[in-house]
């Protein structure tokens, strides 16, 4: 739920950001941003469900900027999070 970085990932296993980056694309075909993006895209999604607001669903999932939140969660799941949360 906290805004993270992958400096701050790189600092916490004592290695190169750009090393674990690449790492972790070899190994899962996909980059780490893109990884917790969707991790907290889906976080999202569970407390929309859950019946959290739009905004309180951003800021809990570790989105620091509401546009951002809305515009991640419409590339990751096809739809805004109004429309979801009204879906539910």
């Amino acid at each position: 739920t906290e805004n993270i970085s992958l400096s701050d990932i790189g600092k916490a296993l004592n290695f190169n950001q750009n090393y674990i980056s690449r790492i972790f694309k070899q190994n899962t075909g996909i980059s780490l941003k893109q990884y917790i993006l969707e991790k907290k895209t889906t976080f999202a999604q569970s407390l929309l469900s859950q019946g959290y607001s739009v905004t309180d669903a951003c800021y809990k999932s570790g989105f620091a900027d509401y546009s951002n939140f809305i515009r991640t969660f419409k590339q990751y799941t096809g739809e805004t999070p109004g429309s979801f949360k009204k879906q539910k």
